[in-house]
This record gives C-alpha cells, structure tokens and sequence, in this order.
C-alpha cells in the first residue's frame, strides 16, 4: 500500500513523498489468506480496483489543520484519510504539547482519549455484534438487561432509542458524587430518572449509554472491552486501542495539568469516564490514529478489511441510517449536513458525513455517498490557547477532503 505521509512540527517544513500533482493512484495487491473473528481462516478476497483521490485536496486539508496549530487551537493532530477499505493518506502535524520539548504527533504511536467518539466504536459496536448474534434485538426494552433502569420507570424504553438518543436518558451527571466506588456510581447512573419523555423528545446523552454499556455487557457474558478486543481490535490488528488506558500512559496525548504541574496523560477526560474508571461506555477509549483509520476502513468497506471480516454490511447499513423522528441521529452514528450546521432534533436534508466525534477533539466522519473516511485526532483540550469551535474546523478539513 502506498500513500502519502507528512510529519512538521509548528513552524518546521514538510517532508513529503511526492507521488504527483495530478492526483493520488493507490494500487492494492490481492488479499493474502487472513484469520477470521472466530480464528478460522477467511476466504481469498479479489484484488481492489485502483482508488485516484486528487492530491490537491489533501495537501489543503494537511494546511488547514497545521493554520489551527499555529492559530492556537490545539497543539498538534493526527489525520488519515481513506476511501472503502484503501487508506490514500497520513500525516502527523504540530506536538502533543505547547512546549518546545513537546514529543511530536506520530499517527502510528500517539494515543487520544476519543471521549464521545466511543459511543460509536465501542459500545455502538458492541450492540452490532450482539444483534448480529441473536443476543440482542434493537426493539426489545433495556429493562430486559438491566431491570434497575430509571427506578423502574423506563420500562418501555428500547435498545433502538437509547441508541438514537430518544430513550428520555439525562444528557450528563451534574450531581454525581465523584469519589463513590466505580459500582456505586454505576448503579446511581442507570438508575436516575427519565429526563425527558421516551420516543417524543430528543436529548443527545452520556447516560444512556452507560446504560447502554451495562446492557451489552450483561449480553454478552463477558467484561465488555475484552469481547471489543476479541471480536474487533485484535481482529483488525487494533494493537494500541483500549478501553480505561491507564494513568500516566506515557504514549497518551495528555488533555489537561494536573494541579502538581504534571500533565494529565491517561485516565478519562470525561466526569463519567473518570467515576467508572474508563469503563462507561460514553467515554473512555484511548487509540491511535492509524489504529481507527483501520476500523473506519472496516466500516466504509461494509464490514471487513483485508479478508477479515468484523460485522455484516447489512449490520452497518442499519445502524448508520438515520432514524425516523430521531433528527440527525442513526443508530449510535450521527449524521453531518451538507447545508450546515442543524440542531440535534432537525434532520439533514442532505447528508454528507456520517460518523461522531469527542469533546477532545476527534472525529471519524464516512462520506456514505462516496465511502471516502477521515480520521482527525487532536488534544484540543489541553491548556487551550485560544477559543475553538471544533466542529467548525472538522467541517473545514473535511470540505478539504472531499472537495465541497
């Protein structure tokens, strides 16, 4: 596989390979034999056509991201870019600090809290393969998994409308007593009352899917980030993605300094993440930005990668598709407007991205018309200079992508 690869710290100059002006060709031998999520061995499969992406329009995304690191809005970023299962690019720009002997960004190695971003490829993921399995059914009442649910009082609420934030869940925990024992905090989440009425009104929340994530692990039998890690990350050679990395993660891009001076590098940047002890299922899966170009490639290719195959393509056709009376919600995905920014209750009128993003700073956003991805993984969190409107830049660097 052959593609473009730049790395610059602030104010350096760009080491690039230069593969031409017209375009980007990516060419892509046969498949060799790869074991399959069970172990056994999956099927030869054809060699890809060619992908030509205009190498123009990555070179403009690389610059509007390295005119927010100068601009101050994050420190540095990692962006790989991809169509179906070919990715066409990478590159690592700017550090992961403000300091002079801040590392620098390595797409390879450099590990982001994804914060919200796990609601998609986690715990989303999660209910994929349960569906798949037969252990669970998108229209069945969270009440079955988790009978404590809302005090009793969410009974008809479904594993459909959690997902698509129509569950009646509270947006957050303002009142959560952060030093409770991670079982204690859990119990006090899934059990607060409904917020807002079930399958009437729309309020996109953490919560549910902390209860989300105790129902799939109550599904599947088994600690929940090790069935992740034996049914996709390993599968997919996800080698540095984890759910709850660990303090002190000296390859963790740290997201705020701690009150002794030391950056806080590891450990959940999100209030729940941090009470459960990065097991919420809202927030806390740390990866790389070549680890989750390997699971967006996955995706837009409609479930396998390099012979391996992780869900089925009518899997993700269903939960990617946006839900009726859910506004700009899919089944745990959301969906981004070619006309604009819209509220969460209004739906697209022209969907140009699907994907989610993290408080962090990260996005994985899929062009379901063209399956052209983009993974963009920044620690806009830390020490912040300047006032961001992060969404506002995502859309930026992925009108460069895409050429709108």
């Amino acid at each position: 596989m052959r593609y473009i690869e730049r790395t610059a710290k602030r104010g350096g100059t760009w080491r690039a390979a230069r593969l031409g002006a017209a375009g980007l060709v990516l060419y892509v031998a046969g498949c060799s034999d790869a074991a399959g999520p069970s172990g056994g061995m999956a099927a030869r499969q054809p060699a890809e056509a060619p992908v030509v992406f205009d190498q123009g329009r990555l070179v403009a995304a690389d610059e509007e991201v390295r005119e927010q690191i100068d601009g101050g809005a994050f420190p540095g970023a990692a962006l790989v870019v991809g169509v179906g299962s070919q990715e066409v690019h990478r590159s690592a720009i700017g550090n992961v600090g403000w300091t002079d002997g801040a590392e620098p960004v390595d797409a390879a190695r450099t590990v982001y809290d994804l914060a919200s971003l796990t609601k998609a490829v986690a715990t989303t993921t999660a209910v994929m393969l349960l569906v798949e399995d037969g252990r669970m059914r998108l229209d069945d009442p969270v009440s079955r998994w988790v009978p404590e649910f809302a005090g009793g009082e969410g009974r008809g609420v479904t594993i459909r409308q959690l997902l698509s934030h129509t569950g009646g869940t509270r947006a957050g925990a303002v009142d959560m007593n952060q030093d409770a024992a991670p079982a204690a905090a859990r119990r006090y989440l899934v059990t607060r009352p409904l917020a807002v009425r079930p399958g009437k009104d729309i309020l996109y929340s953490d919560i549910g899917f902390v209860v989300l994530w105790t129902a799939a692990e109550r599904a599947a039998r088994e600690p929940l980030a090790d069935y992740l890690r034996r049914r996709v990350w390993a599968p997919l050679g996800m080698t540095s993605t984890r759910m709850a990395a660990p303090r002190g993660c000296e390859q963790c891009a740290p997201t705020m300094r701690l009150s002794t001076g030391e950056p806080y590098r590891g450990g959940s940047y999100d209030e729940v993440g941090r009470a459960l002890e990065g097991l919420a299922g809202n927030a806390g899966l740390f990866s790389t930005a070549a680890d989750l170009a390997r699971f967006a490639a996955m995706i837009a290719n409609g479930g396998q990668l390099d012979g391996v195959r992780v869900l089925r393509r009518e899997t993700i056709d269903t939960f990617l598709r946006p839900q009726p009376g859910a506004g700009s919600f899919a089944l745990g995905w959301v969906t981004y407007c070619a006309e604009g920014k819209v509220p969460d209750h209004v739906a697209c009128k022209d969907v140009y991205a699907i994907g989610h993003t993290g408080s962090t700073g990260t996005a994985l956003w899929i062009d379901p018309a063209t399956r052209t991805w983009m993974v963009l993984l920044t620690n806009r969190v830390y020490e912040p200079k300047r006032k961001v409107d992060m969404q506002e830049i995502r859309r930026d660097v992925w009108e460069e992508i895409i050429g709108a």
